[in-house]
């Protein structure tokens, strides 16, 4: 977004960028930026707390009229307030019962998917959006197109475009996503760390993609690899969990 800023000012539209990585912001040279001591992908912060949200974004608007000099880059002063951990947070739903070997097995992912369905339509109803859905898969078919892929069965009748690595990368992240709304439906914000650390040490979901992961880095595909390397598991869990 930096670089694309320099097109826009040049067309006579001024830009303000919000940095995560603030060296990337430094490098590029973004005409303003905010940068701002958030985790990645909370470029504004925790979600649901507008008014933290609109003093973010109103903190960089304030550098149009600000910015003084070419590649102008403010701090934000506060940090995320969810960055916290919950005292004695959990979800608030259980997991089925179960042997760890059962593992990414199909019936034991539908198990565990059916344990938390109502409270992720719970999460949905309340919030009227939901982030589930980039692969076009309902749920029940990325858990039968993971599992069957690791299993080395026939994949299932579903779209293949543009690649079935392609497909396996979003149902990932559509179960991901589905297991996070789901922990959010009683209100409380959670640290995302909590929620990640929960996710990726419990579920037979983080055990599949886990799984899914090795198997891409395993390949003979240089694309495949590439979705197993950055698209799976957060950098933050492979280095905690010690994954190769």
């Amino acid at each position: 977004m930096s670089a694309l800023a320099h097109y826009l000012e040049d067309a006579g539209l001024p830009t303000v960028a919000i940095s995560l990585i603030r060296l990337h912001t430094e490098k590029v040279g973004s005409p303003r930026a905010l940068w701002v001591p958030f985790e990645l992908g909370r470029p504004i912060g925790a979600p649901k707390d507008a008014a933290f949200q609109r003093r973010v974004i109103t903190a960089a608007l304030r550098l149009v009229e600000t910015a003084t000099a070419p590649g102008t880059i403010e701090d934000f002063p506060d940090d995320d307030p969810t960055g916290v951990d919950l005292p004695g947070w959990q979800p608030p739903f259980a997991l089925p019962a179960g042997s760890p070997d059962d593992g990414p097995r199909e019936d034991a992912l539908r198990q565990e998917i059916e344990a938390i369905a109502p409270y992720y339509e719970r999460f949905v109803a309340a919030d009227r959006r939901t982030t589930v859905g980039l692969s076009g898969l309902a749920v029940e078919d990325c858990i039968r197109f993971v599992a069957r892929f690791l299993a080395g069965a026939p994949l299932p009748d579903v779209p293949l475009q543009p690649t079935p690595v392609q497909v396996l990368r979003w149902a990932a992240d559509d179960l991901k996503a589905y297991y996070f709304e789901a922990m959010l439906v009683d209100g409380l914000t959670p640290a995302s760390r909590q929620m990640q650390t929960w996710f990726w040490d419990r579920t037979r979901a983080a055990q599949a993609i886990i799984a899914l992961r090795k198997h891409l880095l395993a390949s003979d595909d240089k694309r495949a690899q590439a979705i197993g390397r950055m698209n799976m598991v957060p950098g933050v869990q492979v280095a905690r969990l010690g994954l190769n």
